[in-house]
């Protein structure tokens, strides 16, 4: 194929692997977020290698996103205590629980002394089974949190432990996109696409809410 045609490709592929995500799975996932901005409580959320981009955008638009005007020249409107906090971007603490009880415990470890009852962790790991990912669900469990998963992944160690599982599923003959690699970019890219729907949602009832406190 010449890039044309692969290019024409991945698009058509991104898009026929987004299309199957289950919309009910995706209401399923923005009622628990709207549920944790009613009751105040946090969003703690965790990933490994490109998944940690995908985990600081969430947290970014959750935090600012909702609360702020569509031209941003108001300032942030009045707002709960309601937050995203993610679990991978101080490397002191990464590196030093990795250096200390090793890196399959960086993020339950963290949630030990962050997350309660009531919070949510969203959990991304492309395969399902990454250790530290099916560690942080088993503390988020214990803590008495609710628990989410997005994967490419068939039946993997993560899924056993969730109250809810988003499934990337298809295939792909993209380069870099095959092999033990299958379908990632277009996972990666239905992160992106779910996370922003999720926003979306979640603005429009702020803005809802907003206007009939006025």
């Amino acid at each position: 194929m010449n890039n044309k045609e692969l290019i024409d490709l991945y698009k058509k592929e991104s898009t026929n692997v987004f299309n199957n995500l289950s919309t009910v799975d995706i209401e399923l996932f923005y009622n628990i977020i709207l549920q944790v901005y009613k009751n105040e409580k946090k969003v703690f959320a965790c990933g490994n290698g490109g998944n940690v981009a995908s985990v600081q955008n969430l947290v970014v638009d959750l935090n600012m996103h909702p609360f702020v005007s569509d031209d941003k020249t108001e300032a942030t409107q009045k707002r709960n205590k309601f937050h995203a906090v993610s679990l991978c971007d101080n490397s002191a603490v990464i590196t030093g629980l990795t250096n200390d009880i090793g890196f399959e415990n960086v993020y339950g470890e963290q949630l030990k002394f962050q997350g309660n009852n009531g919070d949510v962790l969203f959990a991304m790991s492309g395969s399902g089974n990454s250790a530290n990912i099916v560690n942080a669900l088993k503390e988020a469990n214990n803590l008495g949190m609710v628990t989410i998963l997005i994967t490419r992944g068939e039946n993997t160690k993560g899924e056993q432990l969730v109250d809810l599982v988003l499934r990337v599923k298809g295939t792909s003959t993209f380069p870099g996109n095959t092999g033990g690699n299958n379908n990632n970019f277009h996972y990666e890219d239905c992160i992106f696409r779910i996370t922003h729907i999720v926003v979306g949602l979640l603005k429009q009832y702020v803005q809802n809410e907003e206007s009939q406190s006025k």
